[in-house]
């Protein structure tokens, strides 16, 4: 008797229709594991670049205004300076300017104050000290001359140092110095 199965026939385990690899579960994992350590490594890598050339850019913002600002303090600085120069140049033209003026009404001023009969033989200077020598027909002339002199703000420390009697020409008068201080902020 014949038998006829007509259940299919199951396939051999040799034949190559179907491969299956055999991975134990810790190869599995491991390779897993291994996956996800390179992406997050090279997730870390992606983020520092990133940030390094965010800081890179960044620095060099920075230095781009600090040199900026270095020309600008250099900037003041060199005003500061100019400014000072300029003032000290100011001063010294005022300084020149009360010097100028300071003479004339020196002189002016102890010419108006001379009395009628007295005159002055010499007038010297030494900063702000002057000394007259001069002459007068009586010694209350010259009294009065040194009270007239008191009573000018240009003069200040009036002292009269000598007052003698000396004859000039056959004619009696008297010779006298004094010495007094000039107040120039009053000019």
């Amino acid at each position: 008797m014949i038998k006829i199965n007509l259940l299919p026939a199951a396939k051999k385990a040799g034949k190559a229709t179907h491969i299956k690899f055999g991975l134990n579960s810790y190869v599995t994992l491991f390779i897993i594991a291994v996956a996800a350590v390179i992406l997050i490594e090279g997730f870390t890598w992606y983020w520092l670049n990133s940030r390094i050339s965010s800081r890179t850019t960044e620095k060099q913002t920075l230095e781009t205004r600090l040199a900026g600002l270095k020309e600008k303090v250099k900037e003041v600085e060199n005003y500061e300076k100019d400014k000072k120069t300029f003032e000290q140049k100011i001063a010294i033209i005022q300084n020149l300017k009360k010097g100028q003026k300071g003479p004339v009404h020196v002189l002016d001023e102890i010419s108006r104050m001379l009395p009628e009969r007295v005159w002055l033989v010499s007038l010297k200077e030494k900063g702000a000290d002057i000394s007259i020598t001069g002459s007068g027909m009586t010694n209350d002339d010259i009294v009065r001359y040194v009270n007239n002199l008191k009573t000018s703000s240009l003069f200040r420390n009036i002292q009269l140092i000598e007052s003698r009697q000396v004859v000039d020409s056959g004619i009696p008068v008297y010779s006298f110095s004094l010495t007094f201080s000039v107040n120039l902020d009053t000019v």
